[in-house]
């Protein structure tokens, strides 16, 4: 653990990603004052930014995301619910197409947010604008870390406007904390400073996707609130995701692998939807009004910086969130992880006297753990998956678990019950391991797969 002889007065966070917001939480109970600052100017309402470009897509809030928020902002998912985001009970409303078929629509165990990405920063944000330990510095970039003379310690940031070239203004202060995203610089400013780089881990499965926001007629989407189609590669690489959010919108996300990727153009997105394993979604959306353009996403591999195995560590610096570990973001753990490092970060700061070091980088790598293994244990399974494939080697037993697990779990609540818990990351990969799950998992499924999605009541006919 680092030592400091007095108690830090200033916190800077570089980025206002979600992430940045939960840690100048977190940070605010330990400092005077916490400086946020981003290159981005801040929208007054829920609108998308330019530094969040996945915000066009479907963002989901599980238990574990829900949760942790609760505890950083008290009342903040009701809030949410307040400006229209929808309850969507699970697995009881989603329509869930496995590799091998569909699942059954079994009691609810958990609940999903269904919201904007826009909406969730905008609700964060507005409870950080009203604390006045907190300040933010937009249209800002961080060009370098400051240090002490003997570089042990980060005493704060170099920054400078954006778009600006002259001039190099210093940010003091005892604690900076990096969540400024995948294209984090920290890499090469802890080079600069002597400490060497981090070692890096990457996993990509070669995903691309393209989403849509669409208003559906009336009556549509009445028995269900989520379609998930899991795809099947080789036989059909193609996924897709239809979720409802504020202002009696839906998102569709599709997801391809390969050179099999969702096209941005109207008849190729459309062309896409056909080429689906099953017709329901395009059978809902064929009727249903675009709400906007059709957009574009690749950057998807999972990427892992390991800083906390540094040999050396400088005092008073943190990086977090996709600046440190970064999910395909298929999987929905993004915002998860976000806020549970936020947790974390201030029951370290509580147990070290608002100190902040090796152990606190530490800290805050434990918490994408969970949500790396599901991510990049998913990942492995696809053919179009390259990197650090060192776990594929050994996980030939532990994929046809998996997907054995899968497949009972269409048909099993009690490995449903499992599985989803492991996916809402309340429970550890560990769960699905337990005598209980095991024995349901080698005995099989005890009925055949569903052939069609389980509706309870049949849909009248489009148009």
């Amino acid at each position: 653990m680092s030592l400091t002889a007095s108690q830090p007065r200033r916190a800077v966070v570089i980025g206002g990603s979600l992430a940045g917001l939960c840690v100048a939480r977190a940070l605010a109970d330990h400092v005077d004052e916490v400086t946020v600052v981003e290159r981005d100017r801040f929208p007054d309402e829920p609108r998308v930014r330019a530094g969040v470009p996945q915000a066009h897509h479907l963002h989901v809030l599980v238990t574990a995301g829900q949760r942790a928020l609760d505890r950083l902002f008290p009342g903040l998912v009701a809030e949410l619910h307040e400006h229209g985001a929808v309850r969507a009970s699970t697995p009881t409303d989603v329509l869930y197409l496995s590799t091998t078929g569909w699942r059954d629509r079994f009691p609810a165990t958990h609940e999903l947010v269904g919201a904007s990405r826009e909406l969730i920063d905008w609700v964060v944000r507005r409870r950080l604008l009203a604390d006045p330990r907190i300040r933010f510095l937009a249209g800002h970039e961080a060009v370098g870390l400051l240090s002490d003379k003997e570089a042990t310690a980060v005493t704060g940031v170099a920054l400078r406007p954006r778009g600006g070239v002259d001039g190099v203004d210093r940010l003091d202060a005892d604690l900076v904390v990096d969540a400024s995203g995948r294209g984090s610089r920290t890499p090469d400013w802890l080079a600069g400073l002597g400490y060497g780089r981090p070692d890096e881990i990457q996993v990509d499965s070669g995903l691309g996707y393209a989403s849509r926001r669409y208003t559906l007629p009336p009556g549509v989407g009445d028995d269900w609130k989520n379609i998930l189609l899991m795809p099947k590669p080789p036989e059909n690489p193609r996924g897709a995701v239809l979720f409802p959010i504020e202002n009696n919108r839906w998102v569709l996300t599709l997801g391809g692998m390969g050179d099999d990727v969702p096209p941005t153009d109207e008849a190729g997105f459309l062309e896409f939807v056909r080429g689906l394993r099953s017709s329901i979604v395009y059978e809902v959306i064929r009727e249903a009004k675009p709400d906007g353009p059709i957009h574009g996403f690749r950057r998807t591999a999972n990427h892992r910086r390991r800083y906390e195995t540094m040999p050396r560590w400088p005092d008073g610096f943190l990086v977090v969130g996709d600046a440190a570990c970064a999910f395909n973001p298929i999987y929905g753990h993004g915002m998860t992880v976000a806020a549970q490092t936020g947790l974390v970060l201030g029951e370290h700061l509580r147990a070290h006297r608002g100190v902040l070091g090796r152990a606190a980088q530490a800290a805050v790598s434990r918490c994408s753990t969970t949500a790396w293994d599901v991510a990049t244990g998913a990942d492995l399974r696809y053919p179009t998956t390259v990197g650090n494939l060192e776990r594929r080697r050994g996980s030939r037993l532990s994929r046809w678990y998996l997907d054995r697990t899968s497949r009972v779990a269409d048909r099993d609540p009690y490995v449903a019950r499992a599985f989803t818990d492991v996916l809402h990351l309340v429970e550890p990969p560990t769960t699905l391991f337990r005598p209980g799950v095991v024995a349901r998992v080698l005995r099989g499924p005890t009925r055949p797969p569903l052939t069609t999605p389980p509706l309870t009541r049949v849909p009248p006919p489009a148009g």
